[in-house]
């Protein structure tokens, strides 16, 4: 979020930083805000551009401020701010010191005499952190995401406003360059990976196509996209994995599985909205979510699959091969016959979503699909044959659409 700080010309930018230092410095850690403050002679060093919509909130510093605010109110797009993404209501800060409240209630005044709703949150920093975090700081989802080369080329509606996640969630996004993982691939030595592929063929049911070699390349994918994740310090990543199918003879199915598992959201084929909707399961409902492909639909049940689960989410796991390639190790997981919450949350600046709970009725298993299955009894062919946000959808053990709803409603997004 955004926070502008208007102090009149008698004080300086470190009085405000002094003087507020405690307040400002929990508004930045606890809300993940990004604060400037201006005076009378700095307005024209913030630039036209950076003026021209409503921040967030407006802090008041000190008395002598309300010609600042009309100059900046003045200078604002009024239909941008109130578009779908944009504030109708106007957030002041005031916590009564150095004539702060005095002039936030001329201006309060001033927005009423204009047409304009506005609030002024006063009283303790506990008081005005609580009220911004209350009314602003839940749309901070906050991360660190990494993009392992680009979204794959079949992927031509499923990327994300990567300066929009970052100003309005809190969700920094790095590019990682594909290269630095395959050479990172070729250089984990086999013995680091025995243990690793031991381990996991000793907790599956069976194992089909892979080979003991397949396992260890597999698990070597693993261990260089997990060192890349600390090294980064990644909260999650998608990655362009047919592009290692080619490059390495091998998959990254199973690093996902495993990633995903210890806390790191892992997603496929560059799909950012899919992993946005993955990351909120995550930071929302507290659930690792299974990324997966609408893939059959009747009127009664839908059937969705893809070729990596989290284990942990599944009863019991078969070590497969890749459904598209036949190459490296993907996951066969049979998940339980209980409740589940369909989820997609997309658009270029995620401005809708869809979910739905559901049962599962079956984990069937046929050739044709991606090797996890399961069929849910909701009809999903009115959604998805009219109205679909993308292809991939994400399902969460449990029932979690009130949580998922709460948070949408709280940010103004649509549900489809």
């Amino acid at each position: 979020m955004k926070i502008i700080i208007l102090r009149s010309s008698f004080q300086t930018d470190d009085f405000v930083r002094t003087e507020y230092a405690e307040l400002l410095q929990r508004l930045e850690k606890e809300c993940c805000a990004e604060i400037h403050i201006i005076g009378d002679e700095s307005v024209e060093t913030h630039g036209r551009a950076s003026l021209q919509t409503l921040p967030d909130a407006v802090m008041i510093a000190t008395g002598g401020v309300e010609n600042l605010f009309k100059r900046i109110w003045e200078a604002i797009d009024v239909e941008m701010m109130c578009s779908p993404f944009g504030h109708k209501s106007v957030t002041m800060i005031a916590d009564g010191r150095n004539n702060s409240l005095a002039a936030a209630l001329e201006i309060l005044t001033y927005l009423g005499n204009n047409g304009m709703e506005g609030r002024i949150v006063h009283g303790t920093n506990d008081e005005i952190v609580s009220a911004i975090v209350e009314t602003h700081g839940r749309a901070s989802l906050r991360g660190r995401i990494g993009l392992f080369g680009q979204p794959s080329d079949w992927l031509i509606a499923s990327g994300v406003n990567r300066d929009f996640l970052r100003q309005r969630y809190c969700v920094e996004t790095i590019d990682i360059d594909l290269k630095r993982l395959i050479d990172g691939i070729k250089t984990i030595p086999q013995t680091e990976a025995v243990k690793v592929a031991q381990n996991m063929v000793k907790r599956a049911k069976a194992v089909k196509e892979p080979t003991c070699a397949d396992m260890l390349e597999a698990v070597k994918a693993y261990l260089a996209i997990k060192k890349i994740c600390q090294e980064e310090r990644l909260d999650a990543f998608t990655i362009r994995c047919f592009d290692i199918v080619k490059a390495c003879g091998t998959t990254s199915c199973l690093a996902l599985a495993l990633l995903n598992d210890e806390g790191i959201v892992a997603g496929c084929e560059g799909d950012m909205q899919t992993l946005m909707s993955m990351f909120l399961a995550k930071r929302i409902c507290g659930e690792t979510a299974f990324m997966a492909n609408p893939s059959q639909l009747t009127d009664k049940s839908s059937m969705l699959a893809h070729c990596t689960i989290p284990l942990s989410m599944c009863d019991e796991t078969i070590v497969r091969s890749h459904f598209e390639s036949g190459i490296g190790v993907a996951v066969q997981g049979l998940l339980p016959l209980a409740d589940y919450t369909l989820f997609k949350w997309g658009g270029p600046q995620l401005d809708r979503y869809f979910v739905a709970e559901a049962q599962a009725v079956e984990t069937p298993y046929s050739d044709h699909f991606c090797r996890t299955q399961i069929t849910l009894n909701v009809n999903l062919k009115p959604y998805l044959l009219q109205h679909s946000i993308g292809n991939h959808h994400v399902i969460i053990c449990g029932r979690h659409a009130s949580e998922i709803r709460r948070f949408m409603q709280a940010n103004g997004i649509q549900n489809v």
